[in-house]
């Protein structure tokens, strides 16, 4: 328990220590927040939800394997009956539907902290590495997520239903236990997509919009707004959301310096921020990582 509590105190000194320097600047706490609230709306928005059909269905068929597992036989039967009625109401109305989403999840985990206490916490890990102490570097590591992962679950309507109509036979031929099986391997059938969009990437950009929006005789606000989405750039390169040499990464931090260059100048900058827009979505993109499992490979 000691020895918990020690690195605890350590992870906490060194990703949000009493140094002004380490902690997130106000104006990017306040953009985060409004970011992260801002892309869970869109991704909320942008999910077609399966017909409520489908979703009962999928219900039904949970109700009957908690029922097989506790020998209610009669209750599963019920519950198979019903799922398939609400599968067949599904595809009678739309006979071409394949793998359909039925659920999503959001997660979203924040790090608090600039790129600076990143950094340091990458060092101390490092060093605590070398020293063989491996489970201390995990605790400092372990920390180190600033992401949104949007996690889809997906039915095959090809094969799911199909599952659940043979099951609800074989309960009809008084064969429970493989009705039981039927059932549990219907679940590897179904799909599992999780898309990591890194918050860092986010954040930079509202900031970077921010300073757009700003009157061109705020030239020092505009000037801190960028210099924190560079911060936020620096963030996600330490946290391993993009690569230092990336076409679009290089190109971001180069739009920036050339945009605050023009702050202190003749200050016209309206190309400059039409142009860094484009680039932004270019390494959003870029950094986004997806994938699709079925349960099977489990």
């Amino acid at each position: 328990m000691r020895k918990k509590l020690i690195i605890s105190t350590i992870v906490a000194t060194i990703l949000f220590g009493t140094s002004g320097l380490m902690a997130q600047d106000d104006s990017t706490k306040t953009t985060q927040k409004i970011s992260v609230q801002k892309e869970i709306k869109k991704q909320t928005e942008s999910f077609t939800k399966a017909p409520k059909e489908i979703v009962e269905g999928f219900h039904q068929t949970l109700l009957a394997i908690t029922a097989l597992e506790d020998n209610k036989t009669k209750e599963a039967k019920g519950a198979l009956t019903k799922a398939t009625k609400s599968f067949n109401t599904a595809l009678k109305a739309n006979p071409s539907l394949d793998i359909v989403p039925f659920e999503q999840e959001i997660i979203v985990n924040e790090f608090l902290g600039n790129s600076e206490s990143v950094e340091k916490a990458l060092n101390l890990a490092i060093k605590m590495i070398k020293n063989h102490d491996t489970q201390s570097a995990r605790a400092v590591m372990m920390p180190l997520e600033d992401e949104m992962i949007v996690t889809t679950h997906l039915i095959p309507m090809k094969l799911y239903p199909v599952a659940t109509e043979d099951a609800l036979k074989a309960l009809e031929k008084g064969k429970t236990a493989e009705a039981l099986d039927i059932l549990h391997t219907s679940f590897n059938t179904l799909v599992t997509e999780k898309i990591l969009t890194p918050l860092p990437l986010l954040v930079a950009e509202d900031l970077v919009a921010e300073a757009s929006f700003l009157d061109k005789a705020k030239k020092e606000d505009a000037l801190k707004l960028l210099t924190l989405a560079q911060d936020e750039l620096q963030k996600a390169l330490y946290l391993g959301y993009t690569k230092k040499h990336s076409p679009a990464y290089t190109s971001l931090e180069e739009e920036i310096e050339s945009i605050k260059k023009e702050i202190k100048g003749k200050n016209i900058v309206e190309k400059l921020y039409e142009k860094i827009k484009v680039s932004f979505r270019s390494l959003i993109s870029d950094s986004k990582s997806d994938s699709k499992e079925d349960n099977s490979t489990k």
